[in-house]
């Protein structure tokens, strides 16, 4: 086990009045049962350069967004020098379309050959993903890096709707929903909302000691935005909530066309549907003429499969060059993703946008089981990827890439489908990158939430 934070580590920042409201948040009488002692861990020169990243964000909107920005060379050079895996693959000088792309089955297995050599570790925090393109992985991040996500939340309520983020430890700002077994819940104050809050809930009924208290508990705070995936909404029109949110971001899985404007019938607000994954953090939200690329820092290039980049408007992959993880400096990452790439009016996007599909399994019995669960199983266990398929006829079969105790796996898993699991079968070590069906997307975009 790890030793826990003290509340000092977890919110460098905190004032009386944002542990007030921390204490409100927590010890309300229909809280749910809290799993995740958690917190920014964003000191004050992590906070000035989140400012410094929403500025430039907000000032990136009105300017041209050029194909090869001017911050690329530089930073291109730096990764060739400074990151063990780049400086591996390619020389300094080497011209950015000549430099190998990489994948999250060059990621997995040795994250730390992405960690530039003169970064120091002691701000170091690690996130776990699921592995939706077959290798579940663990990547370590910043503060800082973490806690640009609600700038790109509010810059994209904001340029498309004209909605702020409330702030002052009067306020709670954002409400994340899950809905699966043994989601995290948790509550934090954020430093870039001067102590605004968030809070964390899980409507699976085990998450509270009273089903009606969940309701109650989300009316209590009246958080303008909700946060979550489809899987989540849909639990949360099953119970009574008392107000309208001013804005619902859906991310994770797949939103269809129809479900968004059911949600947004609904609830009469706007529905935003964004892009965003663990190793890059959020992309771009969905508008009507595609996914808006939203972080001015993030080069994107759509490839075919030998590496040439695609013409406007032709599909391919999206790869991604920049971001702010000083820990994880992306340089031509193959994201699995799909679509082609344009520009409206000085704005990139992404259209025809193929992304990971929303996965629930059903057994035999009418149970229905998150992806999530099988997510959470497998990462107590050696795996460098899986996939989980549910067959046509029936019954579920796991093939995986690792030294894991097969027997172990299926009694769990067994446990959790509550019928058999036909076969377990291993993958060779030299076979082809495949897609899973395990698990269902991409980041929450406020994963440390």
């Amino acid at each position: 086990m790890y030793p826990e934070l003290t509340e000092a580590e977890r919110f460098p920042l905190l004032t009386p009045r944002g542990r007030e409201l921390l204490y409100r948040m927590r010890q309300h009488p229909h809280a749910p049962i809290w799993n995740w002692p958690n917190g920014e861990q964003l000191d004050e020169a992590g906070l000035h350069r989140v400012h410094s990243f929403a500025k430039s964000l907000n000032d990136a909107a009105s300017r041209t967004n050029p194909s090869d920005p001017d911050w690329l060379f530089p930073y291109v050079e730096r990764c060739l020098r400074e990151v063990p895996f780049y400086r591996k693959q390619s020389r300094p000088g080497t011209p950015f379309q000549d430099i190998p792309t990489f994948s999250r089955a060059d990621l997995a297995p040795r994250v730390w050959e992405f960690v530039p050599d003169s970064m120091p570790l002691d701000q170091t925090i690690v996130f776990s993903s699921s592995g939706t393109t077959g290798y579940p992985t663990r990547t370590p991040h910043h503060p800082y890096s973490a806690a640009c996500g609600v700038p790109l939340i509010e810059f994209a309520l904001r340029s498309l709707h004209g909605i702020e983020l409330p702030r002052g430890p009067e306020n709670v700002a954002i409400t994340n929903i899950a809905a699966y077994p043994g989601a995290f819940t948790t509550t934090i104050v954020v430093a870039y909302l001067q102590e605004a809050g968030c809070v964390r809930v899980n409507l699976h009924p085990s998450a509270w000691r009273s089903t009606n208290d969940r309701a109650r508990y989300i009316d209590e705070w009246q958080a303008p935005i909700w946060l979550g995936d489809p899987v989540a909404f849909e639990a949360l029109e099953t119970i009574d909530v008392g107000y309208s949110p001013k804005a619902i971001i859906s991310s994770i899985m797949h939103l269809s066309d129809a479900y968004a404007t059911r949600l947004g019938n609904r609830y009469g607000c706007p529905v935003l549907d964004l892009y965003a994954m663990t190793e890059a953090g959020i992309i771009a939200v969905r508008t009507h003429e595609g996914h808006r690329i939203l972080p001015h820092d993030l080069h994107v290039e759509i490839l075919d499969a030998d590496d040439q980049q695609c013409a406007p408007g032709v599909h391919g992959e999206i790869t991604l060059t920049g971001g702010r993880n000083p820990f994880l400096p992306l340089l031509r990452y193959r994201t699995g993703d799909f679509a082609a790439l344009e520009v409206h009016d000085q704005e990139r996007l992404l259209v025809n946008f193929h992304g990971r599909e929303q996965i629930e399994y059903r057994t035999s019995s009418g149970l229905v089981i998150h992806s999530m669960e099988v997510t959470r199983l497998m990462r107590r266990h050696p795996v460098l990827r899986y996939e989980m398929k549910q067959r046509t006829g029936g019954g579920f079969e796991l093939y995986y890439d690792g030294d894991i105790d097969s027997a172990k796996v299926r009694i769990q898993l067994e446990e959790l489908f509550g019928e058999a699991v036909g076969l377990l079968q291993k993958w060779p070590r030299d076979s082809a990158r495949c897609s899973t069906s395990s698990v269902g997307g991409a980041a929450d975009p406020l994963e440390k939430l």
